[in-house]
């Protein structure tokens, strides 16, 4: 058998391609193994990038939910306990808005160094840093909110409504070894401080009875949009009862239920199937008494009637109407000495007043486009003053025997007495909008009617299906229809506004016979954000409202 042999030179070709292949699968591993750490490397990076991004934007967002709860917990839980509005508005004049926050935004009980640090009047700042459990470091907001403009009272000196407005500017950062990023937010929000106005409410009743003490019933004739309130207990009866759209609350932890006939008192919203009122927004039972106002707002208001500082006093004056002036210039209202009639009347730019005293017949007319008033005794000489009335009207010592006619457009007017007001026809807003529900949306002029310690009647010779656009306050009374039990039946007597009360006054009778008129209250949607009737008597709480304190902030990544 012949064997078979291989030249030494195709033995080195050999050798030298295996080399050359082993050296190339040496090169190409190290390329791979180098790409994979590159690769590992860039992924790493990519990681701490994306977890100090995370950690900065969520300190940003931690510090926004920091500003909220500075202000709508603290901020507003430390305003509530107030006593008084005077040491906010020292803020206000003092123009001292970083001063209130640094003041009132913290939590009651906790250390002032966890406060807003006050900067200067205009900015203040809240550092703030955190560590979360397995966080590469620590990660960090600074807040800091500076004011806009200077605070305002947007009321008058007797219903102050202070604004405070605010811009915010966070910024949250983050480190992950050598990364560090940035997020900012920035926005704007307002602090209105006010205290809560009667006005606000849909029915305010002291007592829910009568003034002889019979309990009055909500049924299913019942229906109010507004808050409801009473410093006794409701009545309720019948199934569907009443209707009640806004909150209602008492002070009594319990209402009374018809039942048939037999009442019962019961710590609930119905009483099972036989008495079941509706209330979409709430029944609270059991929250504090809300004390109606004392003569020192009555005293108040007469100040402002004519033009005088609180606590000055009010001068003695014979019968008569006075302008608050001083110097030929408007610097109050109109105050009625003794007993009066008034009618309201509205052209397109002027509100006029005509005041009857026995034979004597004076004419106020305010012009608001020329800023001035014009008084008219009789047939005297009219005297011109420059500005416009500051809206109260006050006739002290006396009733106002006949009240009606219509609110001028531009006209904003509290009418009280420290006697019975009787109302003899319709009262109206000159803009409204009118149908079966009627409406003062979109409107500017408002009407508040006072009596301080009598009663506000609907007169015997009103007229049929009557309309009084106005919130009616009587503290020690009640609002109500002369006669009501007898003649023949008169319609619809429509409110527009709000009625707060001592006792619930009666507007008629129905069953066989009808006498008086049917009731229906419209509740004047504008009170329920703060409008209100000037030198019209608060409650004494405090209300906050936080215009854009919940809005989506405008954000950025700013490294």
């Amino acid at each position: 058998m012949r064997r078979k042999t291989v030249a030494s030179g195709e033995g080195g070709y050999i050798l030298f391609v295996a080399l050359g292949f082993a050296v190339l699968l040496g090169l190409g591993s190290v390329l791979a193994v180098t790409g994979t750490i590159a690769e590992l490397q860039s992924a790493g990076r990519q990681l701490r990038d994306k977890r100090a991004f995370f950690l900065a934007d969520g300190g940003a967002n931690l510090c926004l939910h920091e500003l909220r709860n500075r202000l709508q917990r603290d901020l507003a839980g430390q305003l509530r306990i107030l006593a008084d509005m005077q040491s906010v508005g020292n803020y206000v004049s003092n123009n001292d808005p970083a001063g209130f926050l640094a003041t009132y935004a913290y939590e009651a009980g906790t250390s002032l160094g966890d406060a807003f640090q006050r900067v200067n009047a205009s900015e203040a700042r809240l550092p703030l840093s955190y560590t979360a459990a397995g966080a590469p470091g620590p990660y960090t907001c600074t807040l800091a909110v500076l004011s806009r403009t200077a605070p305002v009272n947007r009321g008058t000196a007797m219903s102050p409504v202070y604004l405070f407005r605010y811009h915010y500017a966070i910024d949250g950062s983050a480190t992950d070894g050598e990364i560090a990023r940035r997020v900012n937010l920035q926005g704007t929000f307002s602090v209105q401080v006010e205290m809560e106005n009667f006005a606000r409410y849909a029915l305010f009743t002291n007592q829910q009875r009568d003034a002889a003490g019979s309990p009055i019933w909500f049924t299913n004739r019942t229906n109010f949009s507004g808050p409801v309130h009473t410093n006794g207990e409701f009545n309720f009866a019948l199934n569907p009862g009443g209707l009640f759209t806004g909150p209602v609350t008492s002070v009594s932890s319990t209402a009374t239920y018809y039942n048939g006939g037999a009442p019962v008192q019961l710590n609930a919203d119905r009483n099972g199937d036989r008495d079941v009122p509706t209330f979409e927004a709430g029944f609270e039972r059991g929250v504090p008494n809300i004390p109606m106002p004392t003569t020192t707002t009555a005293e108040r208001q007469r100040e402002a009637a004519l033009g005088l500082p609180g606590g000055s006093g009010i001068p003695a004056h014979p019968t008569g109407v006075y302008l608050g002036s001083s110097g030929g210039a408007m610097t109050g209202g109109i105050y009625i000495k003794g007993d009066a009639a008034m009618t309201l009347g509205a052209g397109a730019t002027t509100a006029t007043y005509t005041i009857t005293q026995g034979g004597s017949t004076t004419t106020v007319t305010v012009n608001q486009a020329a800023n001035q008033t014009i008084l008219q005794v009789g047939s005297a000489p009219p005297t011109v003053y420059s500005g416009v009335p500051n809206g109260m009207i006050f006739v002290d010592g006396g009733t106002l025997s006949s009240l009606s006619g219509t609110v001028q457009r531009d006209s904003r007017v509290t009418v009280a007495t420290t006697g019975d007001i009787q109302i003899t026809n319709n009262i109206t807003y000159q803009d409204y909008t009118p149908g079966s529900v009627p409406s003062a949306e979109g409107t500017t002029n408002v009407l508040g009617i006072l009596s301080w310690s009598g009663n506000v009647r609907i007169g015997a010779t009103a007229p049929n299906d009557i309309n009084v656009h106005a919130t009616v306050m009587t503290p020690n009374g009640e609002f109500r229809v002369d006669n009501y039990t007898t003649g023949p039946f008169r319609g619809t007597a429509t409110i527009l506004g709000g009625v707060i009360e001592n006792t619930y006054g009666a507007f008629g009778t129905v069953g066989t016979i009808k006498t008086g008129y049917l009731r229906t209250f419209v509740y004047d949607t504008r009170m329920g954000r703060g409008v209100a009737p000037p030198f019209f008597p608060t409650t004494g709480k405090m209300v906050i409202t936080l215009p854009g304190v919940n809005d989506r902030p405008n954000w950025q990544q700013t490294s």
